[in-house]
Formats: structure tokens, C-alpha cells, sequence
């Protein structure tokens, strides 16, 4: 992911931006980044100014994806509430630009080829066998899923899967993690869970689009999509450096941040609220349900 950002106007006038390709960054400093910029639901580009807008900081922001560009251009008074701890890191990493900075407009990107289907694509059929404990299924062969940002989700042979990434008292709605259309979205999102090497959010997110891709309807994806963004796992990640004879050494902690389980009336509230409501997906992290969540 690519992010230009540049901070312009005020009292000051003065041009800040920053450039930022999230590859680049420590492992612990990409997925924080990548939280704030799945969290600010900046997903469309737009530009958006207030009415009246004399002398308020002016913020151009493009994020590039392989498959997606998201270009905005707004003031304090027009940025959306979600973004604001983005375009706060942002800001703290912005330092002086001349004038020829620019934040790179849609049709600067190089031509690419959209993925062949929507939601994305699997690869390979999942082939598993039970573990002795009859709880756990360990994969024979590799699977995946390559998302529509083209974003590869590996789920490799000899991973141990069995469902526990989605909260237990939402199987109900599915009958069970592996049963039909939901089995391919269970498998890749129980490896991404347990890897914990991407951003809960992102990986949340991917559940979603991945059921959409295994012919999940759209009201389904969207609760159970609820469910395991508002119950399930949740983690961060910090990098220690210390000195290991003499030499220096990063050891990467992860630290679970996973909520309380949801009860029945919490899935209830769930169920009923998206058999009753057509919510967009980029509402569901900020959707608020009564009953459906604390």
C-alpha cells in the first residue's frame, strides 16, 4: 500500500506531505498504519470543502492499492470523523515540501487489468483431514484466496484450522464454520487469525469478501462480517528492540486485545437487525446495534 498525504493552508500556508509505502515499514509500524487506514472508511475518493473555508488546513490524501485508489481532498470541517486518527499519524509524519509536491491524481496510476470476479477469486479446493481431537481439521493440501485488491491469503498445508475464529455463538446463523458457502471464507480467515502478521481489521474485512466470493448473500456476509469485526479476535503488534550478546535484536509481541464473547441476545439483535436493514460494508466496523454489541 502507498500513501501520500500533504497538509496545506491555515494561517501558515506552509506545504507538508509525507509519502509512505507501507512494505517499507517495520512489521508493528505497517499493520498500526494499515488499522488506521482500514478503520478511517475512506474506501471512495471525493473532495469536499466547507462552505466557508477561509484559512482551514486543506488535506489531499491518496491511498494506492493494487486494485483500488482512493483519492481525497477536504478541510477540517469536511473530514470525515473515522479518518481523523489517520490523517493525525499522517500529520505527525509529514515534514516540509516545496512547492512541486503534488498527491498523485487517478489517472497517473498505470494502467491495470480488474480481477476477474468482484469479490475475488480462490485457489485451489480446501482438502482437510480430522485431527484425533475431533475438534481440530489439519489442511492436506495448500489453499487461498486472492482478494479484489489482489492481496494473496495463504492458508498452507499442515495449518490447523477449526472454526475459532468466528465466535461460537454466531454459528448458529451458518450452521457451523465449515458447513457449505461459508468453509472456504472459515479456512483462510482461521489461518489469518492465528498468524496475526495483518491487521485484524484487514483480516475481518477479508472474511467478508471472502464469503461474498463463496456465494454468501450479502445481508449474511454483512452479520456475520459484524460479528467477527464487533466479537472476535483482536490483536497488536509491538516490536522490543533490545541488545542479545551484544548484538541488536527485535522480537515482535503480540498482545490479544479479543473482547467478551457475544451472548444469544446479542445475535439475535444481530441477525434480525441485517435481515431487517440493507447496510453498506464499509458501515458495518462503525455500526452500532442495539443489543448487538457493547
Amino acid at each position: 500500500m502507498r500513501i501520500t498525504f500533504m497538509l496545506s493552508g491555515g494561517f501558515a500556508g506552509a506545504i507538508r506531505g509525507c509519502r509512505i509505502d507501507t512494505q517499507a515499514l517495520a512489521a508493528a509500524d505497517r499493520m498500526a498504519l494499515e488499522a488506521l487506514v482500514v478503520a478511517s472508511g475512506l474506501v471512495a475518493s471525493f473532495e469536499r470543502f466547507a462552505a466557508a473555508a477561509r484559512d482551514r488546513r486543506q488535506y489531499d490524501l491518496a491511498i494506492e492499492r493494487a486494485e483500488n485508489f482512493v483519492r481525497v481532498s477536504c478541510d477540517d470541517a469536511s473530514l470525515p470523523e473515522p479518518a481523523r486518527p489517520l490523517v493525525t499519524e499522517l500529520v505527525k509524519r509529514s515534514t516540509p515540501q516545496p512547492l512541486t509536491f503534488a498527491v498523485p491524481e487517478a489517472a497517473e496510476r498505470p494502467a491495470t487489468t480488474p480481477p476477474g470476479d468482484a469479490w475475488g477469486r480462490f485457489v485451489g479446493d480446501v482438502v482437510a483431514k480430522w485431527d484425533a481431537n475431533g475438534r481440530d481439521m489439519t489442511l492436506v493440501d495448500p489453499f487461498a484466496y486472492v482478494d479484489p485488491h489482489a492481496t494473496r491469503w495463504d492458508a498452507p498445508a499442515g495449518a490447523v484450522v477449526n472454526g475459532a475464529s468466528i465466535p461460537r455463538a454466531f454459528w448458529s446463523l451458518i450452521g457451523g464454520p465449515f458447513e457449505g458457502r461459508f468453509r472456504n471464507a472459515s479456512v483462510v480467515h482461521d489461518v489469518a487469525c492465528v498468524d496475526r502478521d495483518r491487521p485484524w481489521q484487514a483480516v475481518h474485512r477479508m472474511f467478508h469478501d471472502a464469503c461474498r466470493c463463496g456465494d454468501v448473500g450479502a445481508a449474511k456476509a454483512g452479520a456475520m462480517y459484524y460479528a467477527v469485526y464487533h466479537f472476535g479476535p483482536r490483536w497488536t503488534v509491538e516490536e522490543r528492540r533490545t541488545i542479545v550478546g551484544g548484538r541488536p535484536h527485535v522480537e515482535r509481541v503480540v498482545r490479544d486485545d479479543t473482547p467478551p464473547p457475544p451472548t444469544e441476545a446479542d445475535v439475535r439483535a444481530v441477525n434480525a437487525y441485517f435481515d431487517t436493514h440493507e447496510v453498506p460494508v464499509e458501515e458495518v466496523p462503525t455500526l452500532v446495534i442495539p443489543g448487538g454489541a457493547r
